[in-house]
């Protein structure tokens, strides 16, 4: 099977999960777990406004969603990152307790479920990001055919009957080996815009900024390392 069949098949399988879930939203860490049977989450920067953070799967460690920190450190403990994440938190106010357990290392989505928020994606376009931008992307994509990173960008909300909470805008870059950018079309709807697009050029610089800074990027250099 080549490797078009191949994502065609994975587009089909990501999409059936979505109509499975009906009209709640399946976050990028369920989709990893049930794409690649496990998940784990790995902080890079973290505090009240800020959050770095990578998602992988290990095929011999299992990490559930609901353990409260999924951080791993450990030299041995060998992963496959999946998704780079940048948060800026929004409103944290209203929802302290979840928010100070986020803070403290655990899965967003997962966190704000466990004290009874649905939480919902206003998903605002997509785009592909050259893996030249930047040294950590070229590390990252660096055993990959693809020249391109897939970069979707939304706000996420947590709801509680009639309340709701613009929580946070997530900038999330997908390794293509598991998502691409028509995926993420085809998974979200959303639109697709061109590199030389405002929007993307704004997102594009803040990506750079974020990612540039030298601890955070020695943190995930070295975090890359330990890549299966």
């Amino acid at each position: 099977m080549n490797n078009f069949h191949k994502k065609n098949i994975a587009t089909l399988l990501l999409f059936s999960l979505i109509l499975i879930s009906c009209s709640s939203t399946l976050l990028n860490s369920e989709m990893i777990e049930k794409k690649f049977g496990t998940y784990g989450l790995d902080v890079i920067e973290n505090n009240n406004e800020h959050r770095i953070s990578f998602l992988f799967s290990n095929k011999a460690n299992y990490i559930p969603l609901i353990e409260k920190n999924a951080v791993k450190n450990d030299s041995i403990y060998k992963k496959n990152y999946h998704t780079l994440a940048l948060v800026s938190f929004i409103d944290s106010k209203q929802i302290l307790d979840a928010h100070e357990e986020i803070t403290k290392g655990g899965s967003i989505g997962a966190t704000l479920k466990k004290y009874g928020w649905n939480v919902h994606k206003d998903n605002l376009f997509v785009f592909k990001l050259h893996k030249q931008v930047l040294t950590i992307t070229q590390k990252w994509l660096n055993n990959s055919s693809d020249e391109y990173i897939s970069v979707h960008v939304y706000n996420l909300s947590a709801k509680k009957e009639n309340q709701i909470i613009k929580y946070a805008e997530i900038i999330e870059l997908h390794h293509p080996d598991y998502l691409s950018l028509h995926e993420l079309e085809v998974i979200y709807g959303t639109k697709r815009l061109i590199e030389s697009n405002k929007q993307v050029l704004g997102i594009k610089k803040r990506i750079i900024n974020r990612l540039s800074k030298e601890k955070s990027n020695q943190i995930i250099m070295d975090s890359l390392n330990l890549q299966l």
